[in-house]
């Protein structure tokens, strides 16, 4: 019995935005059941992505409003629902599972279920992330990579992106992908607490104790922490920033899965690609030890050279400009592509394009009807935070 409660709620879970794909061997079905208690399963299956309070969710559930609300409320704190407060009541809506419920669990992942999480990135990268227009993250340059600013996109430049009142508060949190190199007995030797939320978000992780709140200096010193351990930023896919990860091609899942690729540039999203000039290059091979994705390639020996000089694999460069700032001849810039990839609003709008790209439409109300539904149940104050999430 338990085991169909937990495989309806594997394609539950799978119907929303970033689904979750199903294992082959049952991998998927393994980390719910360590996560979900059967009650907690049942009602997670009755949860929709619109905040919801409990009393239309106990109706949803046949049971008492007082305990649909404290099993809400234990959901919640236990990284399984998503929780928003208002005036009147909390509202609890479902997340995604990937970017939500298992970054959530950062601080009681094990060794089982960090082998099993391989498994489940494997079948995210291969049936919902790779050939996929819209993706749930984006490549933001480095800050001391991006010239001439007055021309680059405002969310294309990392620290113009986070900072700001409007995206506080701040929070940073263990990299799940480096607890699960620790678990497993690996050596880490990056920095661990880079998982970066912003606003509503951060405030989950800060009153869940997921998360430690920042100042916006303290922010600053982590971008630039993270800056000079060769962290790639991959930030939420959109204009209004939600979490950003810091990722590495030692321990982060989705280096594991774009390294294995030959064009791995086609499977990001990013505005910019770098570029050395022949000319002032010296070979030094700086930029090769900052790359996390293999993008720079040795040439032969030019005349006048001493040693070979150094290209930008176009295939291979994600765009995030860590190999920049190293250059001490300054023969390395960033580029912006042809065609800059177009970036959601917010994360609801990329949300749904995620939902619509996977054919999931049919649990995902369109944009203009969820923002009316929002501001008639929440107040506008409270749905314009949700919509800008």
């Amino acid at each position: 019995m338990n085991k169909d409660l937990y495989s309806q709620l594997r394609k539950h879970l799978d119907k929303q935005p970033a689904g979750f794909p199903e294992t082959k061997n049952g991998s998927a079905i393994d980390i719910l059941k360590r996560f979900y208690t059967p009650e907690q399963a049942k009602i997670a299956l009755k949860m929709t992505t619109i905040p919801e309070p409990a009393v239309k969710i106990a109706k949803k559930l046949k049971i008492d409003e007082k305990k649909a609300g404290e099993s809400l409320e234990k959901m919640a704190r236990e990284g399984l629902l998503f929780r928003v407060h208002t005036l009147e009541a909390p509202l609890y809506m479902q997340p995604n599972f990937i970017m939500g419920i298992y970054e959530w669990h950062v601080n009681t992942v094990d060794r089982e279920i960090a082998e099993k999480a391989d498994d489940v990135y494997d079948g995210l990268f291969e049936h919902h992330w790779k050939n996929r227009k819209t993706k749930q993250l984006r490549v933001v340059p480095v800050d001391t990579s991006i010239e001439h600013k007055d021309t680059v996109r405002g969310y294309d430049m990392i620290r113009e992106l986070v900072r700001g009142t409007g995206n506080g508060p701040y929070a940073a949190a263990p990299c799940i992908c480096r607890v699960e190199q620790v678990k497993k007995g690996n050596e880490v030797n990056r920095p661990m607490d880079t998982c970066l939320t912003f606003g509503m978000v951060a405030q989950y992780y800060i009153e869940n104790g997921i998360g430690k709140e920042l100042t916006e200096d303290e922010l600053m010193q982590k971008l630039t922490e993270c800056e000079k351990a060769s962290l790639v930023p991959f930030g939420t896919n959109s204009q209004k920033i939600v979490n950003m990860c810091m990722c590495d091609k030692d321990s982060c899942q989705i280096f594991r899965n774009l390294r294995k690729l030959e064009k791995p540039a086609q499977q990001v999203h990013a505005a910019f690609s770098a570029a050395i000039d022949a000319e002032l290059c010296n070979g030094c091979k700086k930029c090769t030890k900052k790359c996390q994705i293999d993008a720079v390639v040795a040439t032969d020996v030019q005349a006048g050279k001493k040693a070979k000089i150094h290209e930008i694999d176009s295939d291979r460069c994600i765009g995030c400009g860590l190999c920049v700032a190293v250059c001490p001849q300054q023969a390395i810039s960033m580029q912006p592509k042809e065609v800059l990839p177009d970036v959601p609003e917010n994360a609801l709008t990329m949300n749904i394009a995620l939902a619509k790209e996977r054919g999931q439409l049919q649990g995902f109300v369109p944009y203009g009807v969820v923002k009316w539904l929002l501001k008639l149940k929440l107040g506008k104050e409270t749905a314009d935070k949700v919509i800008n999430m």
